[in-house]
C-alpha cells in the first residue's frame, strides 16, 4: 500500500507539473506571498519577491502552447504537449521502475482518457482488454484529486497548487531560483499524501525562467520521500507549438471504473 501511495504522489506531481498550464483559470488567484505581480504594473523582475518572481513566471505558462519533459532518473519519464487556452493536452508517462510501463493521457476540454495498461490492476483495476481507454469526466473530480483538472476550479492543472507551497525562495543569478516547497498546503497534493507522514513539507527545488519570464525548468528533490524516489526535472519549450489532441476511437473507450474513480479521488 505504502508503494502505491508513493507511486500515485509521484505521478500525481509529474502530471501537475507537465500539464501545468492546463486552462486560463489558472492564473485566477494569486498565491500567497506573490502579490503584485499583475501585468498590469509589473515591476521589474530584479525589483520583486523571489517568489513573487517565480509565481509569476508559473504563470506565464497558460500564455501559450508549449512541449514539456520530464524526467525522474532511472523512475519515470514523460514527454507531451499542451495548448492551456483550447484545454488540449496530451503526454506519455513511462515508468521505468516498472519495467517500463506505459501511461497515456490525453485531455479534451472537459474529457479525460487514461491508458494505463497493467498499471490499472496494480491500481485496483481489471487491466487493459479491447477497451484499453478510460474516460472519466474532469468536472466530477473532486478538488483534492490526484487527477484534478477541472476547469471550474481556480487551479485545474496544478500550477497555482504548486506556486502557493513555496518556501524560503532564493534567487540564483539572474534567472534562476531555489528554495522548497511545502504540498502539504495544497488539497491537491495533501490527499494523496497520507501515510508519507510529514516528508512532503520541505521539498527543495530549483528553478529557472527565460528571457521573456516564462518558467522553463523546475527540478524537485524528491528523494526524501523513500527508496525509488529522486530528483524530478521538468522542462517547458517550444512555446506556440501548433496542438492537436482527439479523443481515442469511441470502440476502445471504456467509462473508468468506479475503483479507479475513487483513487483519482483519493
Amino acid at each position: 500500500m505504502r508503494n502505491r501511495r508513493l507511486a500515485i504522489v509521484v505521478v500525481a506531481v509529474g502530471v501537475a507539473l507537465g500539464l501545468t498550464g492546463c486552462g486560463p483559470e489558472d492564473s485566477a488567484k494569486t498565491p500567497a506571498g506573490a502579490a503584485g505581480t499583475s501585468t498590469a504594473a509589473a515591476p521589474a523582475a530584479e525589483q520583486l519577491d523571489p517568489a513573487a518572481d517565480l509565481a509569476a513566471a508559473g504563470k506565464k505558462l497558460v500564455d501559450q502552447s508549449m512541449k514539456f519533459d520530464l524526467e525522474m532518473s532511472g523512475q519515470m519519464s514523460m514527454t507531451g504537449v499542451t495548448d492551456p487556452k483550447a484545454r488540449l493536452s496530451s503526454a506519455s508517462t513511462t515508468l521505468t521502475a516498472l519495467g517500463a510501463e506505459k501511461i497515456e493521457m490525453r485531455m479534451v476540454k472537459n474529457d479525460l482518457y487514461l491508458k494505463l495498461g497493467s498499471i490499472s490492476k496494480m491500481l485496483g483495476g481489471s487491466g487493459g482488454g479491447a477497451k484499453a481507454w478510460m474516460h472519466v469526466d474532469a468536472t466530477k473530480l473532486s478538488e483534492g484529486s490526484n487527477f484534478n483538472l477541472s476547469p471550474n476550479g481556480d487551479d485545474p492543472a496544478g500550477t497555482q497548487a504548486m506556486m502557493s507551497a513555496l518556501n524560503n525562495v532564493e534567487r540564483v543569478g539572474d534567472t534562476g531560483f531555489k528554495g522548497t516547497l511545502d504540498l502539504t498546503k495544497s488539497p491537491r497534493f495533501k490527499k494523496s499524501a497520507a501515510g508519507l507522514g510529514d516528508k512532503l513539507n520541505r521539498i527543495p527545488f530549483t528553478a529557472k525562467k527565460d528571457a521573456e519570464g516564462r518558467l522553463i525548468e523546475l527540478t524537485l528533490d524528491m528523494s526524501s520521500l523513500g527508496a525509488g524516489a529522486g530528483k524530478m526535472k521538468t522542462t517547458y519549450h517550444d512555446f506556440g507549438t501548433p496542438v492537436s489532441v482527439k479523443a481515442p476511437p469511441a470502440s476502445e473507450v471504456q467509462e473508468m471504473p468506479s475503483q479507479l474513480t475513487g483513487i483519482l479521488n483519493a
